[in-house]
C-alpha cells in the first residue's frame, strides 16, 4: 500500500532489518539515514535556542508595544494637561477663583497619570539601553516635572491667588490690608520651592544627546518653568517683604529719591526731591518732602570714600544728597542718603526707594491723572516732558522747578495709597518700573534686604548674575545742567563666541546722539548749567563701563578709532572711564570687545543708566547655548 504523498524512492524501499544489543555488527554500523545521537541532541539545543529568541523577540516587541501604548496614552495626558494649566492661568488671570479651583482636580489627575504611565520596570531597562536611554530619560523627567508641579506648586499658588488678588489689595482709607499677605507667605514660598527644585531637575536633561522630537519641549519646558521661577520667586520675595515693610509689624520711615532724568547720575539722575514716607499698619503717607538742594553740604563722618569712589566719583558722593548715585550700586546710594537724612534731621530711617519721572508715568497710566497743588493736572502721556524739561520754562525759579517736581511725585504717591485706579494695572506698572531699572528699594534691615538682594528691586554692582555676565554702562552728567533730557542711548551687546571654560567674548556698541532743539543756546541758565563748565548749549558726561567679573577688554574705540581710558578697579570689576563733551546735534558711537570671566554661560546683560529717552536694560543669548 503506498500513500499518495509518498514519493517513487519510497515505495519500492525494504524495511530494513531490526538490529540487536547483542549482534556484534550493531555498534559498529547502523542502517542508512540514520543520525548518531550527538548530532540528534545538537539540533535539539539549537532548536531551543531558536525557540528562546524567538521567546525573547516576542516578550522584546510586546515590551516595545506596550512601552509605545504607555508613551501615546502619557502623551495625550500631558496635552491635556497642557490645556488646564492654560485654561487655570487664564481663570487665575480673570480672578475667577472658584473655577481655577475646579479645574485643578483635573490637572493633578492627568499630570499623574502620564507620569505613572512614564514609570516602572520596563521604563527602567529601556532607560538603561544605550540609545534609547537618554530620551526615555528625558520623557520621564518631563512628566515628572509637570507631576511635580501640579501636585505640589499649583495648589498653593491657587489658593494664595484667592487671599491676595490685587483687588483684595486696593488701599480703603488709605490703609491696605496686609494680614493676607502674611497668611499666605509660607504657601508662596513652598510653591517657588517646588517650583525651583523641578526646574532644577529639568536643567540636568542633556538635550544634545536626544531626538528633536523630545528635545524641543523638553526645552520649551525648561524655558517656561525658569519664567515661572522667577515669578514665584518675586511673589515668595513680595509676600515675605511687604507685610513689614508696609509697617504690619510697626511703623516704618522710607526715604523717596525722586531721580531727575536730565541731569543724568549712574542709576538715574539727580535726587532732584527727596519724600519721607511714612508706613503703619498698611497707611501710607507722605510726612515729608525736600529739595535736593537742600540737603548738600552735608558731612557724615560714618561715610568713607574708598579710593576707588574717590577717583571715580569724588567727595560729593558722601556730602550731597543729589550726588549720593554717582555710584552704580544703589544699596551704597541709599546707606549714604540714610546717613546724610539723619545728619540734616535726626532722623533714621528704615529704608530708601528710588523712581523716576518714567516710573511715574507708569504708574499714573493705571491710576490716571492726578491733580497738583497749582491746579494743573499731570497724566501718563506728558509726565515725563513736564518733569524733565517744561516746568525749567515755565518756572525760572530754582525753588519753584524743586517744589513743582516734589508735588508731582507726591501726588502719584497719593493717587497709589488712596486706591486710585485698578489695583491690578498699579501692580503690573511698579513691577514693569522695576524691570526697567527706574524702581529700586533698599531696607536697612538686614533680613528684609537679604530677601531684596539679587532681584530687580535691589539694584547692586555686580558683574555676574548666576552664570550671566553683566556689562555695566553708567553716566554722571559734568555739566550742571539739565540738557541729559536731549541724550538718546541705543546700546546693544552680543555673545559672539564661547570659550574656553564657558567664558563668552561679547562685543558691546553703543551710541550717544545729543538732539537739542536749534535754540538751545538761549535756554534757561538753570537749563544750560550755571558754572559756565562748557559753552552754552554744549553738554558733558562721563561714560563709565564696567566689566564682568573677572573679564578683561580687549579692545575699545568710539567712532572706530581706539582710544585711551581711564582705568579703574570699583568693588572688584575692571572699568573704563572717558569724558565725553557734546555740541548740539553730535553723536558718539562707543565700541568695545572683551571676554567674561569663567563660567560664565548664560545670558549677556547689559545694565546700564535709565535716561530721560528710555534707554533700558538689555540682554543677549549666549553663544554658548549653541554648542548644546
Amino acid at each position: 500500500m503506498t500513500h499518495p504523498g509518498w514519493g517513487s524512492q519510497w515505495s519500492g524501499q525494504a524495511v530494513p532489518r531490526p538490529r540487536t544489543a547483542q549482534d556484534p555488527r550493531s555498534a559498529r554500523r547502523r542502517p542508512a539515514g540514520a543520525r548518531p545521537a550527538r548530532r540528534r541532541r545538537r539540533g535539539t539545543r539549537r532548536r531551543a535556542v531558536l525557540l528562546a529568541v524567538a521567546g525573547l523577540l516576542v516578550l522584546v516587541v510586546v515590551a516595545v508595544a506596550w512601552l509605545a501604548w504607555d508613551a501615546v496614552r502619557a502623551r495625550s495626558d500631558l496635552e491635556t494637561a497642557r490645556d488646564a494649566v492654560a485654561r487655570l492661568q487664564d481663570q487665575v488671570v480673570a480672578g475667577d477663583v472658584e473655577g481655577a479651583r475646579a479645574t485643578l482636580p483635573a490637572l493633578r489627575e492627568h499630570a499623574a497619570a502620564a507620569h505613572r504611565r512614564t514609570t516602572g520596570p520596563l521604563w527602567s531597562v529601556a532607560g538603561a539601553v544605550p540609545w534609547a536611554g537618554p530620551n526615555v530619560r528625558a520623557v520621564q523627567a518631563v512628566t515628572e516635572a509637570v507631576d511635580e508641579l501640579a501636585q505640589h506648586a499649583l495648589p498653593p499658588l491657587v489658593e494664595a491667588t484667592a487671599l491676595v488678588d490685587p483687588a483684595a489689595l486696593r488701599p480703603v482709607d488709605g490703609r491696605v490690608d496686609v494680614a493676607p499677605l502674611a497668611d499666605v507667605a509660607s504657601q508662596v514660598a513652598a510653591a517657588d520651592v517646588a517650583v525651583r527644585a523641578t526646574l532644577d531637575r529639568l536643567e540636568q536633561v542633556d538635550t544634545g544627546a536626544v531626538v528633536a522630537p523630545v528635545a524641543e519641549p523638553v526645552d520649551a519646558l525648561r524655558d517656561q518653568l525658569a519664567r515661572v521661577a522667577a515669578d514665584t520667586g518675586t511673589a515668595a520675595r513680595a509676600a515675605a517683604l511687604l507685610p513689614a515693610m508696609l509697617g504690619g509689624d510697626g511703623p516704618r520711615q522710607y526715604l523717596v529719591l525722586v531721580q531727575n532724568n536730565a541731569e543724568p547720575r549712574a542709576t538715574g539722575g539727580i535726587s532732584g526731591a527727596v519724600l519721607l514716607l511714612r508706613a503703619e499698619d498698611g497707611r501710607l503717607e507722605v510726612v515729608e518732602q525736600r529739595s535736593g538742594n537742600e540737603l548738600t553740604g552735608l558731612d557724615d563722618p560714618d561715610a568713607e570714600l574708598s579710593p576707588a569712589e574717590q577717583d571715580l566719583f569724588g567727595p560729593l558722593l558722601v556730602t550731597d544728597m543729589r550726588d549720593v548715585n554717582f555710584t552704580p550700586d544703589f544699596p551704597r546710594s541709599a546707606q549714604l542718603a540714610r546717613g546724610l537724612w539723619a545728619r540734616a534731621t535726626g532722623t533714621q530711617v528704615d529704608g530708601v526707594l528710588s523712581v523716576d519721572p518714567v516710573a511715574l508715568a507708569l504708574v499714573l497710566r493705571a491710576t490716571g491723572p492726578v491733580t497738583l497743588a497749582d491746579g494743573s493736572t499731570l497724566g501718563a502721556d506728558d509726565a515725563v516732558g513736564a518733569l524733565l524739561n517744561d516746568v525749567y520754562l515755565r518756572f525760572p525759579e530754582p525753588a519753584r522747578q524743586d517744589a513743582y517736581f516734589a508735588d508731582a511725585a507726591s501726588a502719584v504717591f497719593s493717587a497709589v495709597s488712596s486706591g486710585q485706579g485698578e489695583p491690578a494695572g498699579v501692580v503690573d506698572a511698579l513691577a514693569e518700573a522695576a524691570r526697567r531699572g527706574r524702581l529700586l528699594v533698599w531696607s536697612a534691615d538686614a533680613d528684609l534686604q537679604a530677601h531684596l538682594a539679587d532681584t530687580v528691586l535691589a539694584g547692586e554692582l555686580r558683574g555676574r548674575a548666576g552664570d550671566s555676565p553683566v556689562v555695566g554702562l553708567y553716566l554722571n552728567d559734568g555739566t550742571q545742567a539739565k540738557l541729559g533730557y536731549y541724550l538718546d542711548v541705543d546700546a546693544q551687546v552680543a555673545s559672539t563666541a564661547c570659550v574656553d571654560g564657558d567664558a563668552q567674548r561679547i562685543a558691546l556698541t553703543a551710541t550717544y546722539r545729543y538732539a537739542p532743539p536749534a535754540d538751545v543756546a538761549s535756554l534757561p541758565p538753570y537749563v544750560l548749567g550755571l558754572d559756565g563748565v562748557v559753552p552754552p548749549g554744549d553738554f558733558r558726561t562721563n561714560v563709565l563701563l564696567y566689566l564682568p567679573e573677572g573679564a578683561f577688554l580687549e579692545d575699545i574705540m568710539v567712532d572706530g578709532r581706539p582710544v585711551e581710558v581711564h582705568a579703574q578697579a570699583h568693588d572688584g570689576l575692571a572699568v573704563a572711564a572717558l569724558t565725553w563733551t557734546f555740541s548740539p546735534g553730535q553723536s558718539f558711537t562707543l565700541t568695545a570687545n572683551l571676554v567674561s570671566g569663567p563660567e560664565q554661560s548664560g545670558e549677556v546683560l547689559l545694565r546700564g543708566t535709565p535716561t530721560a529717552s528710555g534707554f533700558d536694560h538689555v540682554s543677549s543669548v549666549s553663544k554658548c547655548a549653541d554648542r548644546g
